[in-house]
């Protein structure tokens, strides 16, 4: 069903956005709004397992979903261990109200009590057993109170954490944190590489039988305080390797990389303020490029389970947003997000009609389950229609190559409209159970309805479920197991043409993995994933309708 929104529905959302912001009532920090409840203390060493320091949102020719080479037959391509008190990084990652394991996707600092994933003490270690939106890679440094909680917690960790370079030099005390990590994988395809060499719907390790280097990762980054003053902090992610076409933004280097190939990007590079008012928690305010608080996976390696990502992260949702975001502390339990962006996966344009970002993320009072709901809107076609034979075409564009560089004439009513729920409860000290459900819409798309032939619009929906299940066989094992229902309907996420028509069909997944980490810095991710299609050929060029691919990715922390 496809919901038309009143032509006054823009105004009142965009000014009401506007006014939420300005109130700093709202918040919605993609990956900084978790507070660890000052009753952490409980939190089980399992949840170390997950966090960097603790164990420590593309396609054919393209490298994703939002990668698209338009040469390309469609058809084929187409935080859980505390953090030091002496680790403000780390501190954050244990904010006094971030949910607890299980949390949805929600962009949040502090990783949840009791993770299993685990949330290391240093930084840049997320926690995986909740919400994006309470899991940030970095965050606030804790509550005194909360700190010293962490300080007897960490005595017995330490041997557990992986060494950062920052603290070999002697520099583990200054405000500013610099970490990062290097990832490298390989995927088989037991299909075999076809023409386009494309595992179709895997990403970001989309080349069949390749090595590939996808994230060499630098974070740059001064974090604010959770407490009772005005402070202020900012992070700047330096991502180079071939990932960087998994994180396209329109606008931003286009054309500076051959697909396929190394390159950089500047996945998130902003200004943030915490204000210690309304409640005990206060209000952080955050401006500028960060990830997205939609849904439970992330693009940096270590803020995911698996190597590879579900066909809900990759075609269905936004990676970052360029724009101001509110997190409001309202109890140490749930989080309120407001912010205005600019759109999905895009840069700084004075053309693009701002669009709104909300939702809440909730925690049970036994820190054993949590809720967390996004809402995504805004027009998210463009002004004039892009260039033709551009390198790289964004996720939900259709390219009409009769209209490049024309005015679009209904770009304001290309609203696009995204709700994420991502839920999770741990069952017990070992198993926690991740679940994400995704409704998605937008209007009159062009080019969808005719194959791009003359621009004819197109209404486009999609839809998604997907189930996490995470169990510590050992203090350095974790099993994997996800599966996934990804339905493109019209096609507008997928874009698969067959006879000139792009085609809706229903995706399916499963993949079964690891995380061993045999030294606390060294995570090796084995996974054996299955995908098939319902209706149409969409794998090994077009010419099957499943695929099995075998991968192992290896990160070392630094």
């Amino acid at each position: 069903m496809i919901i038309r929104f009143p032509r006054n529905v823009r105004g009142w959302a965009c000014g009401l956005a506007a006014f939420v912001i300005l109130q700093p009532v709202g918040a919605l920090a993609q990956e900084e709004a978790g507070v660890v409840p000052a009753d952490a203390a409980k939190t089980s060493r399992v949840r170390r397992f997950f966090d960097p320091s603790s164990w420590g949102r593309n396609n054919a020719p393209t490298a994703g979903r939002y990668l698209r080479a338009q040469d390309a037959p469609v058809s084929a391509s187409a935080e859980g261990v505390r953090p030091s008190p002496s680790d403000p990084y780390l501190q954050r990652v244990m904010q006094e109200s971030t949910p607890p394991i299980g949390v949805p996707s929600v962009p949040s600092p502090a990783p949840p009590v009791g993770d299993p994933f685990g949330a290391g003490t240093s930084p840049g270690t997320p926690d995986l057993a909740v919400p994006a939106a309470d899991r940030n890679i970095g965050g606030g440094a804790p509550t005194e109170e909360t700190a010293a909680v962490d300080a007897a917690e960490d005595e017995a960790d330490k041997a557990d954490e992986p060494k950062h370079l920052q603290d070999l030099l002697g520099f583990e005390e200054s405000p500013i944190k610099i970490y990062g990590w290097l990832q490298n994988s390989y995927t088989g395809n037991t299909n075999g590489r076809g023409t386009l060499g494309e595992n179709f719907g895997v990403n970001p390790n989309h080349k069949a039988n390749w090595w590939m280097g996808n994230q060499y990762y630098i974070v740059v980054e001064k974090v604010v305080e959770q407490d009772d003053t005005i402070n202020f902090g900012f992070r700047m992610d330096n991502m180079f390797g071939h990932d960087w076409q998994f994180n396209y933004e329109q606008g931003f280097l286009n054309g500076s990389f051959p697909l396929n190939h190394m390159g950089y990007d500047i996945p998130q590079l902003y200004g943030e303020v915490h204000l210690p008012f309304l409640t005990e928690g206060g209000i952080d305010v955050k401006a500028g490029k960060w990830y997205t608080i939609a849904g439970y996976e992330q693009v940096p390696a270590i803020a995911r389970p698996l190597l590879s990502v579900p066909y809900m992260f990759n075609y269905g949702q936004p990676f970052t947003h360029v724009g101001a975001l509110t997190t409001w502390h309202v109890t140490d339990k749930f989080n309120l997000y407001n912010g205005a962006i600019n759109g999905w996966d895009r840069f700084v344009n004075e053309r693009y009609a701002w669009g709104y970002i909300g939702g809440f993320s909730w925690t049970s009072q036994d820190d054993k389950t949590t809720l967390a709901f996004t809402a995504v809107w805004g027009p998210n076609q463009y002004p004039s229609f892009l260039p033709n034979g551009q390198q790289i075409y964004p996720t939900g564009y259709v390219n009409i190559p009769t209209l490049t560089g024309l005015r679009n004439p209904g770009y304001w009513r290309n609203d696009r409209t995204l709700f994420t729920t991502v839920g999770t409860h741990k069952w017990s000290d070992k198993l926690t159970q991740v679940m994400e459900t995704d409704q998605g819409w937008e209007r009159a798309i062009p080019g969808l309805g005719s194959g791009g032939a003359n621009g004819a619009p197109r209404d486009g929906t999609w839809f998604s479920f997907g189930n996490w299940f995470l169990y510590e066989f050992h203090q350095k094992l974790t099993g994997v197991w996800r599966s996934e229902v990804f339905w493109d309907p019209q096609g507008a996420r997928t874009q698969q043409i067959v006879d000139g028509q792009y085609v809706g069909d229903r995706f399916y997944e499963m993949t079964l993995g690891m995380i061993y980490k045999p030294v606390p810095n060294l995570w090796i991710r084995p996974e054996a994933r299955y995908d098939w299609s319902q209706y149409h050929a969409a794998f090994t060029d077009g010419t099957r309708k499943s695929q099995l691919t075998l991968a192992v990715d290896a990160i070392i922390l630094w």
